[in-house]
């Protein structure tokens, strides 16, 4: 759990829906006692694999986690060496979709490979065209692998970014006022896309205000959701802004509804609540019904065929990746107590469909 670093914020409500599912496990299986144990991955691909080896040295059977792709890529090197599963409920650079290279990863979310097709057609029905479009992302795996993933998927019906193209930034910066020239800077540049966690995010935007840019703002789901709003200095920044977000399938049991009815103390975001709540309930039901026979691997990849879940209905692919459930479309208007709560989403994305109204 990433309880220092970049998503720090987040962890608490990480921890939160996997621990209502181990007091839900243990409510069904009786004779088994499950138990939670945290370290800290600090959302970094250089300090997980050592808190990957106190899970082992604690004698785990298999590991929840982590949320960030990067820690996810450390911590395998270390768990599947030692025979050890891991399930992620966050972790979506495409890298991980190797299995091979990441033997015995699971995800319950499907790969940022499916963000790109899905942003790409979010800009163009906004009606962003050709040479308009600058991409500004993390260099960490997480915004690397979105930004370049969104860049291929405009670029492959023969659209072009703008002058600036890609820009990359580090994720550690707080001073973004070099690359917001860059776009102010160049008139064709009249929309951009975030790869970006919130805290830069609301740094870039409210630079891009500050220099008086007017263009339309695109961001993926690292920056997306209503807390976003608590990382501005000024709320009415966020208004026409347009984010991406993983779509809840419909919520399977009642833990959607117990975390309604908490999340002002949880906080977080919630499709990740939910997913940290399913991962922990899918490998705690593959630990309680399997046998000597089978390897753990077989029983969660049965337990995760079909499985209902409280983000929706789960499936892992042939190499571990949760298949999903497309992607809303969401605007904030600028007002965080607003009827709508800060963002609609009337529009949403499926592979299948593309960009249709809700």
């Amino acid at each position: 759990n990433p309880t220092t670093g970049p998503v720090e914020d987040y962890a608490y409500g990480f921890w939160w829906g996997a621990d209502q599912a181990i007091g839900d496990l243990n409510d069904m299986y009786p004779d088994f006692d499950f138990e939670l144990i945290e370290v800290n991955s600090g959302c970094d691909g250089d300090m997980a694999p050592s808190a990957a080896l106190d899970l082992i040295d604690e004698g785990v059977v298999a590991v929840i986690g982590a949320a960030c792709s990067g820690a996810s890529m450390g911590a395998n090197q270390v768990l599947s060496a030692a025979g050890i599963p891991m399930i992620s409920y966050a972790s979506t650079s495409p890298a991980l979709s190797d299995n091979d290279e990441f033997p015995l990863f699971y995800r319950v979310v499907p790969s940022d490979g499916i963000i790109g097709p899905a942003s790409a057609d979010m800009m163009a029905h906004a009606n962003v065209t050709s040479g308009e479009l600058a991409i500004l992302h993390m260099d960490n795996d997480y915004g690397v692998g979105v930004g370049y993933s969104v860049k291929n998927a405009w670029e492959e019906d023969g659209r072009n970014l703008c002058s600036v193209g890609m820009l990359e930034y580090d994720e550690d910066e707080n001073n973004f006022g070099a690359i917001v020239d860059d776009i102010v800077q160049n008139d064709d540049c009249t929309t951009v896309f975030l790869s970006s966690y919130m805290n830069d995010a609301a740094g870039i935007i409210e630079e891009l205000h500050n220099k008086n840019w007017d263009g339309h703002i695109f961001t993926a789901d690292g920056s997306a959701g209503i807390y976003l709003y608590d990382y501005m200095t000024d709320e009415s920044q966020l208004e026409d802004v347009t984010f991406i977000n993983p779509r809840t399938g419909f919520s399977y049991g009642d833990f959607e509804q117990r975390y309604d009815d908490n999340a002002e103390e949880v906080g977080g975001i919630k499709y990740y609540i939910l997913t940290a709540y399913d991962s922990t309930m899918i490998l705690g039901k593959a630990i309680a019904e399997y046998d000597e026979h089978h390897e753990l691997t077989d029983s969660i990849e049965q337990v995760g065929t079909n499985y209902e879940g409280a983000s929706g209905l789960i499936t892992f692919l042939d190499n571990g990746d949760g298949a999903g459930n497309g992607f809303d479309i969401c605007t904030y208007s600028g007002d965080s107590s607003d009827a709508n709560g800060g963002y609609s989403c009337n529009r949403f994305w499926t592979a299948e469909n593309g960009v249709e109204e809700y």
